[in-house]
């Protein structure tokens, strides 16, 4: 059924998969749903979010873009089958359905806001940063390391494509203090890149000072995804112990905004968060 030009997270998230899968096989809209028998402005209006689809009717445009079973086939069907509101995703010791959501959201988006107390984003960091963040959690999988540290560095040619999303990360002070891995040449390689991220037009990098250290306990880290038109769409993640929680309910993003709102105004300016972050480094 049509679902009168109001696109949903989800259905976002389906076209992008589909649209890259047709792009995989180099073939034109009119071509692909030609063949698949269904009409061109379907598949667009699929493709762009506009158009739901039965899990029936996606099982079988899949399997006509050869998308075998794994993470990103299971990660659509159940989009495509479960209720609105929010969704959840499990981790696995590989690419999970999780990453894979997280990474089409942040592609597909116009502004990025993240919040992190612990550690620093990972569209920030560093290689040798990512990995040792990684490897802790994933001691028992050693052979899944360096497939998951690439993943996440891949995720980070988003700030660098040719129209960049607006990128709004809020740090606390601690982060830029912690050591990591027992090498201080990691950390001080580290800041450095954030102070290079922050010099860009289209990142507003922020650092909550541990003189306000009281604004930490109004929510734990995660991240707002807005996404490009159609529709002003925004979809708030954040991780439990043993997955991840894509929210979408209006309500529920709302006011997840609002804290982000909150925790902004506690930061330091964004010349002050790039002061404080240099004089970190230059002291590392």
């Amino acid at each position: 059924m049509p679902s009168g030009n109001a696109p949903t997270v989800r259905q976002r998230r389906i076209g992008s998969a589909l649209r890259k899968a047709r792009d995989h096989h180099n073939l034109t809209v009119a071509t692909a749903a030609g063949r698949f028998g269904r009409s061109q402005g379907w598949l667009s209006m699929v493709e762009n979010g506009l158009q739901t689809i039965a899990p029936d009717e996606l099982s079988a445009l899949l399997d006509f873009y050869a998308i075998a079973d794994g993470p990103l086939r299971d990660s659509l069907l159940h989009l495509a089958t479960h209720k609105l509101g929010s969704w959840e995703r499990a981790y696995e010791d590989r690419i999970s359905a999780a990453a894979l959501d997280l990474a089409s959201l942040e592609e597909d988006a116009a502004e990025i806001r993240t919040f992190q107390s612990n550690v620093v984003p990972g569209l920030l960091q560093i290689p040798d940063y990512a990995r040792k963040i990684i490897t802790i959690g994933n001691a028992k999988r050693p052979h899944s390391i360096k497939t998951l540290v690439d993943f996440r560095l891949s995720r980070q040619r988003v700030l660098s494509r040719s129209k960049p999303p607006q990128y709004t990360p809020i740090i606390a002070e601690a982060v830029l203090r912690n050591q990591v891995g027992g090498d201080p040449a990691i950390m001080r390689a580290q800041v450095r890149r954030l102070a290079e991220a922050a010099r860009l037009d289209h990142v507003d990098l922020r650092v909550l000072p541990s003189s306000t250290s009281e604004y930490l306990g109004l929510i734990t880290p995660y991240h707002l995804v807005s996404l490009r038109p159609p529709g002003r769409l925004t979809v708030s993640v954040y991780d439990q112990l043993t997955k991840s929680i894509f929210l979408e309910d209006e309500t529920a993003v709302a006011t997840h905004q609002e804290i982000f709102g909150l925790l902004l105004s506690a930061c330091l300016s964004r010349s002050a968060s790039l002061i404080l972050i240099e004089e970190i480094a230059s002291q590392s």
